[in-house]
C-alpha cells in the first residue's frame, strides 16, 4: 500500500476504520486539538516511512497528493501537514537546504534563532502574496536525510576513508546507478554540512562531470578537509589511469600493425607490410614515451606515499616524545632522584642485613653454659648413686633368706 511493503506498513493504515478518519477532512483545531494533533502525527509517522522505504528524500505536495490516493482521491489534510512539519524544521525546502554551507557554533545560533524564523516567515508571507503554488515546492525531510547519510558514511569501506573519491567512483562502490546521483548529492551534502566529509569540485582536461566532484571522507571519524596535496595526488592518480589506458590501447595497435605486416606479406603485399610496420615503430615510439610518463608519475605517488608514511613516522616520535616529558614532569624523574633513590635502597639493605643479624645473635643468659653442663652431670650422678643403692638392699617382706620347709621341697621335687 502506498508504495510501503507490508511488513513496514504502520498500522493506522492496516485498520480500515483508521483509514477513514485519516482521510476525512481535519477539523478545526480549536474544536479538538487531541485529535487534532494526532492526525497530524500520524500522517507525519506515515510520510516518513514512506520516504524510508522508498529511499525518497525530496517530495513535494503534489507528488504526496498522488502517492496516498484511496478510493480516488487524496487526503485532504496533507497541505496542514507539510506546514506544520515545515514549522517544526521537520521538512525544509531544497532550495534552502541546498544553499547551506559548514558553519560554525555562532553561526549555528545564528541560523536556530534568527534564520531560521525569519526564512519561515518570510517564505510563508511570500507564498501568500505571490501565486507560487505550494504544490510545487518540493521539501527534504531532515530525519530521513540525517539517517541516511549515516548509513551512507557506513558503507563506505575503511580502505576509501583519508583520500579523494569521484562521485563516479563512489556510486560504483556503493552499487548506485547513475539514476540515484541527485539523492547521493543530497546526502553527502548533509554529510557537509554536519563536516563528517569534504566534498570539492575540481576542474581539469581529463575529468569529465562525474569525476569532477570528489569526495574526502576522514579516517577517525573527525572533520575532513580537502588540501592541495589530495587534488595533486588525485589529479596524478587520474593521469596515471589515463596513460595506462593509452599503453594498453597501443600495444593492442602496435599488435594490430604486426598481425597486418604479416597478412599484407602472405599476399606479397611488400609495400603495404613496410608501411605497416613504419606505424608500428611509431607506435612503439609513442608507447616509450608514455611508458617513462606513466613511469614517472608512479614514482611521484610512490614519493609522495613515502613522504606520508615519513611524516607519520616523525609525528609518532614526536608524541613518543612527549609522552616521555610528560611522564619525567609529572612524577619528577630525573638523573639526580634516581641516584638518590638508589642510594637509599642501598642505605635501607645494609640496615636489613642489620637487623637481620641482630635477631640471629644468641642472648646473654645463653652466653655462659659452662655451670649449667657441671650441674646437670651433678644431678645426673646424685640420681645413678640412688639407683644403685636401691639395688643392693633386699626388698621388703622377702623370704628368700629364709629356709625352705620340708613340705615345699617336697612338693618341687614333685
Amino acid at each position: 500500500m502506498f508504495g510501503i511493503k507490508d511488513n513496514q506498513l504502520p498500522s493506522p493504515l492496516k485498520d480500515e476504520s483508521r483509514l477513514n478518519v485519516l482521510f476525512a477532512p481535519l477539523r478545526n483545531k480549536s474544536v479538538n486539538p487531541k485529535d487534532w494533533a494526532d492526525k497530524i502525527s500520524t500522517w507525519k509517522y506515515i510520510i516518513k516511512t514512506y520516504c524510508e522505504a522508498n529511499e525518497i528524500y525530496f517530495f513535494s505536495l503534489a507528488s504526496l497528493n498522488n502517492t496516498f490516493i484511496r478510493n480516488g482521491r487524496p487526503p485532504p489534510c496533507l497541505k496542514e501537514v507539510l506546514d506544520d512539519m515545515a514549522r517544526n524544521y521537520e521538512i525544509e525546502s531544497k532550495d534552502t537546504f541546498m544553499k547551506k554551507c559548514n558553519i560554525t557554533w555562532s553561526g549555528w545560533l545564528t541560523d536556530i534563532m534568527i534564520k531560521r524564523p525569519f526564512n519561515w516567515s518570510y517564505n510563508t508571507v511570500k507564498n501568500t502574496i505571490f501565486t507560487t503554488s505550494t504544490k510545487d515546492i518540493v521539501y527534504v525531510h531532515v530525519d530521513v536525510i540525517n539517517s541516511k547519510s549515516t548509513e551512507l558514511l557506513a558503507q563506505l569501506p575503511a580502505k576509501y576513508r583519508n583520500e579523494l573519491l569521484s562521485f563516479k567512483d563512489l556510486l560504483n562502490i556503493l552499487n548506485k546507478d547513475i539514476s540515484n546521483a541527485d539523492n547521493i548529492k543530497l546526502l553527502l551534502h548533509n554529510l557537509n554540512l554536519q563536516k563528517k566529509i569534504a566534498i570539492k569540485t575540481i576542474t581539469g582536461t581529463n575529468i569529465n562531470d562525474l569525476d569532477s566532484l570528489v569526495i574526502k571522507v576522514s579516517e577517525d571519524g573527525g572533520s575532513a578537509n580537502i588540501t592541495d596535496i589530495d587534488i595533486g595526488v588525485y589529479k596524478l592518480k587520474e593521469n596515471e589511469q589515463i596513460l595506462s589506458n593509452n599503453i594498453e590501447d597501443l600495444e593492442d595497435r602496435i599488435d594490430h600493425c604486426i598481425i597486418e605486416a604479416k597478412s599484407h606479406l602472405q599476399k606479397n603485399h611488400k609495400q603495404m607490410a613496410k608501411n605497416s610496420l613504419i606505424k608500428k615503430h611509431a607506435l612503439e615510439k609513442q608507447l616509450e614515451k608514455k611508458s617513462v610518463a606513466l613511469l614517472n608519475i608512479q614514482n611521484c605517488l610512490e614519493q609522495l606515499k613515502g613522504t606520508h608514511e615519513n611524516v607519520t613516522i616523525w609525528s609518532t616520535y614526536k608524541n613518543a616524545l612527549h609522552a616521555f616529558n610528560s611522564t619525567y614532569k609529572e612524577t619528577g624523574l630525573v638523573e639526580e632522584a634516581v641516584d638518590n633513590t638508589l642510594a637509599d635502597l642501598a642505605d635501607a639493605l645494609d640496615q636489613h642485613e642489620d637487623i637481620q643479624s641482630a635477631l640471629a645473635r644468641p642472648t646473654s643468659i645463653l652466653d655462659d653454659t659452662s655451670d649449667l653442663e657441671k650441674e646437670l652431670e651433678d644431678l645426673m650422678k646424685e640420681d645413678s648413686d640412688i639407683a644403685n643403692t636401691n639395688t643392693d638392699e633386699p626388698p621388703p617382706h622377702d623370704d628368700s633368706g629364709l629356709k625352705k620347709s620340708p613340705n615345699i621341697s617336697k612338693q618341687e621335687a614333685m
